[in-house]
């Protein structure tokens, strides 16, 4: 088996737990079954994480600092699911003591930080992914394949929107609004930041807008990250690319919109419609089609395909997709890279979170400045 320590019974640990419990029901057969060892929080949470660890069926939940459970010789691999503060100290820690290491995004609240976080988990020769989940939606990845083959011509221009509302009924707001590495930018922007990278290239400079127009009522957050941000950037391949989020629009679910120009057509996605992508070539107009023909990566994930037809897929699944690369990579030896996110991803998206504030703040365009794992942060 391969035996799993979670730290965090949140929303995003919860959906973890749920991912790798999915992973056992795959048809996609791993080597060994995955067995949720373990499950750490905080004291102050155990009510909620006492319904987690049962509702999982996690064999230990441990109301202890985490630092006390790493050289666990019980333990394959570490799931952090835990507060972005915890996202580096916690990964290298579990690193060094032998464990494979999936972390949540952002890898951490600074560039520094982030470096520190790739650098200390690289130098351990464990298996390492950040959870940028977007690489696992079956309409991304087919994106991915039409341009690769030049379907839509040479790539003029990544353009992406990511918007919802993350505000309290009641006007409270929470961890989230002041979260280091949170914030639009952070939070939201990372994820399409990353999606461009895995689709069209390397961001090499880039100017932004940033604003932060939340308020907390109660007083209790000491710094409130920014609301929303807007960038444009040059890409390593000479396309540009736009960003624009924002976690405070009253009109949005759950709006994700990517879409990449080329010389000879234009492919879209929006994440309201998970199972399509939109299609222009030679100014024919738009088409729209279905990823979900048994052909695709994931069709026969659960139940097998054919007269019973190709099943549409849910964010859900995604999440689980992931997982099951992850632990792929744990039991094989296989590569995180490319489809995955590594620790490197995590720590090269930071440095191009940073300069989108740095941009804001300085009113200029900056250069994305990256450094290779053996280099000392700054």
């Amino acid at each position: 088996m391969t035996s799993i320590t979670m730290l965090g019974a949140g929303f995003i640990g919860q959906m973890h737990a749920l991912s790798i419990r999915s992973c056992e029901n795959s048809r996609h057969i791993l080597n060994q079954k995955p067995r949720l060892l373990r499950l750490i929080e905080r004291e102050e949470a155990k009510k909620s994480a006492t319904q987690t660890a049962a509702r999982f069926g996690f064999e230990e939940l441990r109301l202890e600092p985490w630092q006390d459970l790493v050289k666990s010789d019980d333990c394959d691999l570490f799931v952090n699911a835990g507060p972005n503060p915890v996202h580096a100290d916690a990964s290298i820690a579990f690193a060094q003591a032998g464990k494979h290491v999936f972390c949540e995004k952002p890898l951490a609240g600074s560039a520094n930080e982030a470096h520190r976080a790739w650098a200390g988990v690289h130098s351990t020769g464990v298996k390492h992914m950040c959870a940028f989940v977007h690489r696992f939606i079956p309409a991304i990845k087919q994106m991915r394949r039409m341009i690769l083959a030049g379907d839509i011509g040479e790539v003029l221009h990544y353009r992406s929107q990511f918007l919802l509302d993350m505000r309290d009924p009641s006007g409270a707001l929470s961890w989230r609004f002041s979260e280091p590495g949170g914030g639009a930018a952070g939070d939201l922007g990372s994820h399409h930041i990353d999606v461009a990278r895995f689709l069209v290239g390397e961001i090499e400079e880039i100017s932004a807008f940033t604003r932060t127009s939340s308020k907390d009522p109660e007083g209790k957050l000491k710094h409130i990250t920014d609301d929303s941000f807007v960038a444009v950037a040059t890409l390593a391949n000479g396309a540009v690319a736009t960003f624009d989020a924002s976690r405070i629009v009253g009109g949005h679910a759950l709006t994700g919109r990517i879409e990449v120009d080329g010389t000879k057509g234009s492919i879209s996605f929006d994440m309201e419609r998970l199972n399509e992508l939109r299609l222009s070539v030679n100014r024919g107009g738009w088409r729209t089609f279905l990823i979900t023909g048994p052909d695709h990566p994931y069709a026969d994930f659960y139940l097998p395909v054919g007269i019973q037809g190709a099943h549409p897929v849910s964010w859900r699944d995604c999440f689980a997709y992931q997982m099951h690369h992850m632990l792929q990579a744990v039991q094989q030896g296989s590569n995180v890279a490319e489809l995955g996110a590594t620790f490197e991803d995590g720590y090269r998206v930071a440095e191009i979170v940073e300069a989108v504030i740095a941009a804001s703040e300085e009113r200029a365009v900056k250069k994305v400045k990256y450094r290779n794992h053996s280099d000392r942060s700054a």
